[in-house]
C-alpha cells in the first residue's frame, strides 16, 4: 500500500509490541522502520520494466526480514536501550513482515519469498490506497502521538488497529465471495480461460473488477456487493495472440509474463509492440505499459522495455466506480467491445 499507510501500520504494530515500555517511542520507531522496505524505489535500474518488477522484491522478502531483524535489533538496542534486545527483535520483525504482508494483499505483486522466484503474490483483496483502512490507523496514531499517557488514546489505538485488521478480513471474504460468483458465471457462459484475477476497485471493497485471460482474448467485468440478482456480464477484447507467439522468446516478455502471472496483453502502436499489465487500471486505461519490440515488417528487434504513456481520465474513472457501486446500469466509455 502507500507509504503513509505502511508507516501508520508500523506504528500500530510497534505500539502493540512495546507500548507498555514507551508508547510514543514504540509508535515512532515502528513507523520509521515500516518505511524502510519502500526505499527500494530509489534504486536505479536500466529500464522501466526492471524498476517495476524489482520493486517489492528483496526489500519485501520475509526471508530477508527474518535474517535482518536480529542484526537491526542489536544495532538499535545500542542506540536506544528503552527496549530489551528481544523486544527490539520482535518489533522489527513484525513491522517488516506485516509491511510486506499488507502489500501482498494488493494487486501489484510482492515477492515474499525472494530469492526464490514463484510469481509475486498479488492478492487484490484491498486497493493500494484505501481511506477507510488508513483512517482507522491514523486516528490511533494521532491520539498516541499527541496524548501518549491518556487512557483514551490507548483505546483509540487498540480499537483502530482492531478495526483495520477486521477490515482486511472483510475484504478477503468479499473477494472470495465475488470470485465464487465469477467462476459460476464463467462456467455458465462457457468462457474458457487460463488465469483470472478478482480485485478491489479504487478506494473501496464494495465494487470488484474481474480480469479473465485466455490465449487470444481477455475479458473484463465488474461486480458490486449490491448486485444481487443481476446477471454478471463480461466484455471481450483481443489479447494479441499472434504477437505473443512472435515475442515469447524475448527476456522482457518472459519478465512481464512472470510478474503478472499471465495477466497481460500485447498490441501494436505503429511499429512498436507494447505489453500491458491488465491487473492495474481498467479498459482502456492501464497504469503500466511497456515497449517490447519494434516490428519493421521483416523482423523483430528487441526494444528497451521502457514505459509507454497513455492519456487517461482517472477522475472520471473514480467517479464511475463510485456510481457503479450502487447502480449496475451506469454507463462508462470502456472502448469497443467484441463480445458481451
Amino acid at each position: 500500500m502507500d507509504t503513509l499507510t505502511q508507516a501508520l501500520l508500523g506504528g500500530a504494530v510497534g505500539y502493540a509490541v512495546a507500548g507498555k515500555q514507551s508508547r510514543r517511542k514504540a509508535l515512532l520507531w515502528g513507523a520509521g522502520i515500516a518505511v524502510l522496505p519502500d526505499l527500494d524505489i530509489f534504486i536505479p535500474y536500466d529500464n522501466d520494466l526492471d524498476s517495476m518488477t524489482f520493486h517489492r522484491s528483496w526489500t519485501h522478502s520475509w526471508l530477508v526480514h527474518t535474517l535482518a531483524a536480529p542484526i537491526m535489533a542489536m544495532l538499535l538496542q545500542r542506540l536506544d536501550k528503552t527496549f530489551s534486545l528481544s523486544t527490539w527483535w520482535l518489533l522489527i520483525w513484525l513491522v517488516l513482515v506485516t509491511h510486506a504482508g499488507l502489500d501482498a494483499l494488493t494487486v501489484y505483486g510482492t515477492q515474499l519469498f525472494w530469492p526464490f522466484t514463484p510469481p509475486p503474490v498479488s492478492g487484490g483483496s484491498v486497493f493500494i490506497i484505501d481511506p477507510i483502512y488508513s483512517a482507522a490507523l491514523l486516528a490511533g496514531f494521532i491520539a498516541v502521538l499527541l496524548w501518549p499517557e491518556r487512557r483514551r488514546s490507548d483505546k483509540i489505538m487498540r480499537y483502530g488497529f482492531a478495526f483495520s485488521c477486521v477490515y482486511l478480513l472483510w475484504g478477503f471474504g468479499a473477494q472470495h465471495w465475488i470470485t465464487a460468483q465469477t467462476e459460476r458465471a464463467l462456467a455458465k457462459q462457457n468462457i474458457q480461460y487460463e488465469n483470472m484475477q478478482v480485485s478491489a476497485t479504487a478506494f473501496n471493497t464494495l465494487l470488484w473488477r474481474m480480469i479473465v485471460v485466455g490465449d487470444d482474448y481477455y475479458y473484463e467485468g465488474f461486480r458490486s456487493l449490491f448486485d444481487d440478482g443481476q446477471k454478471m456480464t463480461f466484455r471481450r477484447y483481443d489479447r494479441g495472440g499472434k504477437l505473443i507467439e512472435q515475442t515469447r522468446a524475448l527476456p522482457a516478455f518472459q519478465r512481464i509474463d512472470w510478474f503478472t502471472n499471465g495477466l497481460f496483453k500485447l498490441d501494436k502502436q505503429g511499429k512498436q509492440i507494447v505489453a500491458t499489465d491488465l491487473r492495474m487500471g481498467m479498459e482502456p486505461a492501464y497504469f503500466f505499459r511497456f515497449s517490447l519490440a519494434d516490428d519493421n515488417g521483416r523482423d523483430l528487434r528487441p526494444a528497451i522495455p521502457n514505459q509507454v504513456r497513455i492519456e487517461s481520465n482517472r477522475e472520471q474513472g473514480v467517479r464511475w466506480v463510485w456510481q457503479r457501486i450502487w447502480n449496475p446500469a451506469v454507463e462508462f466509455d470502456f472502448g469497443p467491445a467484441l463480445h458481451q
